[in-house]
């Protein structure tokens, strides 16, 4: 049989049947959804691993504040004020500068190329280099004032530049303070606590100055009660030791929580981690 030009044409524009489109659309879906699962997956490892990035980051960062400020406590008398299984008190570095003229008659000295915070405040304590005898000597601060106030108008070498601040030792008599000479290296110390504190339900790094209230430095870390900041105390031996007159070294554990809950085992839930570091304290 021999089909006209007409009906050739009709079969030749024909389109996709109902089935057809059909099927399509299913295959298309199930490519589409296999996809989405896939953007799904990638993206809860992703968010995780940002999580776990983050925790260490903040182990990292906890360490290093502690670490240093223990290390420097050390250098001073009686560097740990308070130990605690969750929080320690130490006397650390809060000022520093350079002896660079002294008054004629009262136990006064002006303090050159200073920084930090020079305070005379109950907890405030110093220490100045003996240059000639080789070692560090403690001494109380009474008073900071200006170079005017003072009576130290200018520093001892040439060009009579006034001193930054000056500052005023608790002594007998000025004999007291005689070893200390122009140039000696001045550092000043307060006591400082490291420990949890609670802020919107998480728990976070603090230190606090004196009696101020506690700063937040970095976190989360987990609650007191998970030891989310622990220490331990050595002696010089390795020996643990409840003695702050005896310890050579302090351990703490870092344990942190990231910031945001991520998907994980079919329930939400904060990722964690901790770090152990021991600082063997300067004498």
């Amino acid at each position: 049989m021999i089909r006209s030009k007409s009906a050739q044409s009709d079969a030749s524009r024909r389109g996709f049947t109902v089935i057809e489109l059909l099927v399509s659309m299913v295959v298309g879906l199930l490519l589409l959804t296999g996809v989405v699962q896939v953007l799904i997956v990638q993206g809860q490892g992703y968010r995780k691993q940002r999580e776990v990035i983050d925790i260490r980051e903040t182990a990292r960062e906890a360490s290093a504040l502690l670490s240093w400020d223990l290390r420097q406590s050390g250098v001073g008398v009686s560097p740990l004020a308070a130990m605690g299984v969750n929080s320690i008190a130490i006397r650390a570095t809060r000022g520093i500068g350079t002896v660079c003229a002294k008054h004629a008659t009262l136990a006064r000295y002006g303090l050159w190329k200073t920084g930090g915070s020079i305070l005379a405040t109950a907890d405030d304590s110093a220490l100045v280099y003996q240059i000639s005898r080789d070692n560090w000597q403690a001494l109380k601060i009474t008073a900071v004032g200006t170079p005017a106030a003072m009576g130290v108008p200018a520093c001892a070498w040439p060009g009579a530049r006034p001193p930054d601040i000056v500052v005023e030792f608790a002594v007998a008599t000025k004999a007291d303070t005689s070893f200390i000479q122009v140039g000696a290296p001045f550092r000043n110390f307060r006591r400082l606590e490291y420990g949890e504190y609670q802020l919107n339900n998480r728990w976070w790094l603090g230190r606090r100055v004196g009696a101020a209230a506690y700063e937040q430095l970095t976190g989360p870390l987990m609650a007191p009660a998970s030891n989310g900041l622990a220490f331990t105390y050595y002696d010089t031996l390795g020996a643990v030791t409840a003695n702050p007159g005896a310890v050579g070294a302090v351990a703490f554990t870092v344990r942190t929580e990231s910031y945001k809950s991520t998907y994980a085992n079919s329930s939400f839930d904060y990722q964690r981690d901790s770090l152990t570091t021991k600082v063997v304290l300067r004498r």
